[in-house]
């Protein structure tokens, strides 16, 4: 059966003994010297030197053998591309010669002569097309019957019936069709164009030209392929009908297994195969999409590696060469290089054991001036200078020694007295709450507290300078009393809130409304806390994000804290809970702390049952450390509401804002007992919005809040008409004239440093009573 294709449309070892020179493994150089040991493994000057030119030759070779491959892997992608571009060409040729036959078909079945009786005319006009196609016969068929009405070539006309496939296939879907090679009756091969031929809408007629294979062997001549390469034209059924070499024996033969199953699936492809005559080759093929038919090229193997082998011979060559040439260089020059060297053992001797010196005689200039140096320290050297001189480099170093644990240790108590003057400002407050409460009436329960939470912080924190050994030691240990979470974030952020704000740091603090009850101590828990936020803080460029995130995970809390800082290395990661590990040297020590920090965390978390863990995705990306701790099972009770008291003042109203919450609240105590209407916010955001309604008279407000700071908050009052006569004071812990000057351009009356005194608050009430321009409510 004869498959036809449906054209829908056409358009040797020469390297020295090394250790030749090192034979004698004792040089004896006088009677009264020691013998000097040779150990009898290490290289000799001349070993060594040939060591040098190997590594300056062998990676030069193997880089021109790189390059000389790359340039080979180039060459031949260049080299395939050009052959599948000639592949797809000679498809579009073969598909070009079929679109002719079909166009000159055409235009033939256009006569009227094809209906008459003898059909004399007809065939007349359609023997014309043999001087100008390259086809063999035409035939005109019964397109009903099946027969033939007509042929160029042959009468009478055969009686049997054409190809009823091909007929079938040209009537049904009146397309043009060209079949596969077939073999006619006296075995010659063929190729066969047909076209309907249509009359009322009807096919009456089919008309076909037959064309031989050889005339499509002029088109692999005509791209003057090389005479050793293999390329072949195939038809529709993947069979051979033109080849540049061998044709007679392989036409009508399918190509090896290989490329017919790569040609069913793609319709061009290259890839390592072979030819039908078992020829091991790169194998190119491009199947056209209209016709069906391919074009196969094989380029054999050598052609491809040829250049390649020819240029690695000659590299191999002169790097042979090469080689040879330096290591006699080496041996040479090694050997006097050797003479000169060993020519110093005696006066070195000589040198050792206090007897004169006598001069070397050497090959070059560098042993020549080892050997006068020997002669001049033999002559400068004694036993008393080098034990004068080994003293004082002893007293040098142990001077800098000193120097230096006397800058740490002043680094140390700046640090310390820094973090010691955080729980301050509320011990103040809370003191003159029960100073007003006159003797012997009972101070309002918050303030017990307060003062108690605070001592113990500064208690803690000077305990902390006991906790490295305690750590080593395994000594360190915690309270086991019943705390609230909420409590214990609130603590961490009153030690940690004046450098976020310092570096005007955005905080974002989510903790679960309902109170969290742990067991622990809550000290060193805000510790932990207050650590892990001032770390943030410090490795967070100025204007960063942090966040504190808390949440309840059934018989546990997960506590996150994140920051968008400068991150950790991956290498660094696995260490940062390495005691007096530090990763960031660029900080200076007093900002980057003694190193123990992390670790002291870590093992504070720990003895609460708990575990802390960093990671971070690199470098500039930022850093999270989280925290998971035991729930305890009791509830928590609501903390008791504070009491109030009052002092004679001028009746204000007093808005206070500031995140330290101890120290917002006692204020707002001292202020209650003065007189003074209060309303307290716990950030920057919450306390612009009381502030549009409460339309304070006095405005205290802390610098580093969350949300909005108070430089911002003082603008956003300042720019409102309604707000030019509140009286507004910055309480900050930060003092220094930069910081003054800042809160004055921001819009602050008044600059007032933490803790702030009763008399400094008595004083500032008493000054915005007395504004002329004050009009009370």
């Amino acid at each position: 059966m004869v498959t036809c294709t449906t054209i829908n449309q056409f358009t040797s070892n020469p390297t020295p003994n090394p250790n030749r020179a090192l034979q004698r493994p004792v040089v004896q150089t006088s009677s009264s010297q020691p013998p000097v040991h040779v150990h009898p493994r290490l290289p000799t000057i001349r070993f060594r030197l040939a060591l040098l030119v190997l590594s300056c030759v062998l990676p030069a070779a193997i880089v021109s053998a790189f390059l000389i491959y790359d340039h080979y892997r180039v060459e031949r992608a260049s080299l395939l591309g050009e052959a599948m571009a000639t592949a797809r060409s000679m498809v579009s040729v073969v598909d070009r010669d079929f679109e002719t036959i079909v166009t000159a078909l055409r235009t033939l079945a256009t006569s009227d002569d094809i209906g008459d009786a003898d059909l004399a005319e007809f065939r007349r006009q359609a023997a014309d097309l043999h001087a100008i196609l390259p086809i063999t016969e035409v035939i005109l068929y019964d397109a009903a019957t099946r027969r033939q009405l007509m042929n160029t070539v042959r009468d009478p006309l055969p009686a049997e019936p054409g190809d009823e496939k091909l007929l079938h296939d040209v009537t049904l879907r009146t397309q043009p069709a060209v079949t596969g090679m077939t073999r006619g009756v006296g075995g010659n091969a063929t190729i066969t164009v047909a076209i309907p031929v249509v009359r009322d809408g009807v096919v009456r007629y089919v008309l076909a030209a037959q064309v031989l294979p050889a005339a499509l062997g002029g088109i692999l001549t005509e791209q003057k392929i090389p005479n050793s390469w293999r390329a072949a034209i195939l038809d529709g059924d993947l069979r051979i009908v033109a080849r540049n070499v061998d044709i007679d024996r392989h036409l009508g033969t399918r190509p090896a297994a290989e490329v017919v199953q790569r040609m069913h699936r793609q319709p061009e492809d290259t890839f390592d195969g072979t030819t039908v005559d078992g020829r091991s080759v790169v194998v190119l093929y491009s199947r056209s999409a209209r016709s069906g038919w391919s074009v196969t090229l094989g380029v054999p193997h050598q052609d491809l590696t040829a250049g390649l082998l020819r240029t690695l011979e000659s590299l191999i060559i002169a790097t042979v060469v090469i080689l040879a040439l330096g290591l006699g260089m080496a041996w040479l020059v090694g050997g006097r290089i050797a003479h000169s060297v060993q020519a110093l053992i005696s006066p070195a001797n000589a040198l050792g054991m206090g007897q004169p010196v006598k001069p070397a005689i050497v090959d070059f200039r560098e042993a020549q001036q080892v050997a006068d140096s020997l002669v001049r320290a033999a002559a400068a050297l004694d036993e008393a200078r080098g034990r004068a001189d080994k003293e004082l480099l002893e007293r040098r170093a142990a001077q800098e020694a000193l120097q230096e644990a006397d800058l740490r240790k002043d680094e140390f108590l700046a640090t310390l007295a820094h973090e010691l003057r955080n729980p301050m400002a509320p011990l103040v407050n809370a003191l003159e709450i029960m100073r007003l409460g006159g003797p012997g009436a009972a101070p309002p329960p918050n303030v017990l507290d307060i003062i108690e939470r605070q001592l113990k912080q500064m208690v803690r924190l000077v305990d902390d300078l006991l906790d490295v050994s305690r750590i080593t030691t395994g000594k360190l240990g915690i309270r086991d009393d019943r705390i609230v979470l909420q409590d214990v974030v609130t603590h961490s952020l009153e030690t940690a809130g004046p450098l976020i704000a310092q570096r005007r740091h955005a905080l974002a603090v989510h903790v679960p409304d309902e109170p969290t009850a742990l067991r622990g101590d809550a000290t060193r828990l805000a510790q932990v806390f207050s650590n892990l936020l001032n770390n943030a803080a410090k490795y967070t460029p100025n204007g960063g994000r942090i966040a504190l995130h808390a949440v309840r995970l059934h018989d546990k809390v997960r506590i996150e804290i994140s920051d968008n800082g400068i991150g950790i290395a991956a290498d660094v990661l696995p260490h940062v809970f390495d005691i007096f590990f530090q990763a960031d040297r660029s900080l200076g020590r007093t900002q980057a702390g003694l190193g123990i920090g992390l670790s002291l965390a870590r093992r504070l978390v720990e003895l609460h049952g708990g575990t802390l863990t960093a990671t971070s995705p690199g470098k500039g990306l930022g850093s999270t450390f989280a925290l998971e701790l035991p729930v305890a099972t009791d509830e928590v009770s609501a903390p008791p509401a504070d009491d109030e008291g009052g002092v004679p003042l001028p009746a204000l109203r007093v808005l206070v804002a500031d995140d330290n919450i101890d120290h917002a609240n006692t204020l707002r105590t001292l202020l209650i007992a003065a007189g003074q209407t209060v309303n307290v916010c716990y950030d920057g955001l919450s306390a612009l919005r009381s502030a549009e309604t409460f339309e304070p008279h006095i405005a205290f407000l802390d610098i580093g809040m969350p949300r909005m700071d108070g430089y911002e908050l003082a603008r956003r009052l300042r720019a409102e008409p309604r707000h030019r006569g509140c009286m507004l004071v910055a309480v900050t812990g930060w003092g220094q004239d930069k910081d003054q000057q800042r809160s004055l351009a921001a819009g602050f009356d008044r600059h007032v440093v933490k803790p702030l005194q009763p008399a400094q608050l008595r004083g500032l009430l008493q000054e915005r009573a007395g504004r002329a321009t004050m009009h009370l409510a």
